[in-house]
């Protein structure tokens, strides 16, 4: 567990857009910053990671998209439901950081071809091969290292 001596490292708050890019910190402190414009609390612990309780990033009628890994539909938000799914198109999970989370529903009428990121793998797959999920199918992706995705 890594502490600082001060009783606060950084604490902002303003517009999204005027959130510093770094705050000056030094290595192992902690920052806070509250965005107005948006009611996201995010912290810095090196990096800025959204951190906002209760509530799930949700992307909504996506679109399976490309042939293979590089060409797939990127996913970012915690939960991602594809309405139009063609057969051979996919989405391409986005590398977060250790513990970061996805959840796939898939409701387009072809299987979802779900791949991880470029030189990550998922399960015991081979690196770039792709978990299929069938129409009307759900799954989870959890990423356990920078290279390893899980899925339940």
């Amino acid at each position: 567990m890594g502490n600082s001596t001060l009783i606060t490292d950084y604490l902002g708050y303003g517009t999204l857009a005027a959130r510093p890019v770094a705050p000056n910190l030094p290595a192992g402190c902690l920052g806070v910053y509250y965005a107005t414009d948006t009611g996201q609390i995010q912290v810095w612990n090196g990096a800025w990671q959204d951190w906002t309780p209760s509530a799930l990033s949700f992307s909504g009628s996506l679109v399976a998209a490309g042939s293979g890994q590089g060409t797939a539909a990127a996913m970012s938000s915690e939960v991602n439901l594809f309405t139009n799914v063609a057969a051979g198109t996919g989405a391409v999970l986005v590398a977060g950081l250790v513990g970061t989370w996805r959840k796939v529903l898939n409701r387009g009428g072809s299987a979802l071809l779900v791949y991880p990121h470029v030189g990550g793998v998922i399960d015991a797959l081979a690196a770039g091969v792709p978990v299929a999920i069938v129409p009307g199918g759900v799954a989870t992706f959890w990423q356990n290292s920078a290279t390893q995705w899980y899925s339940e």
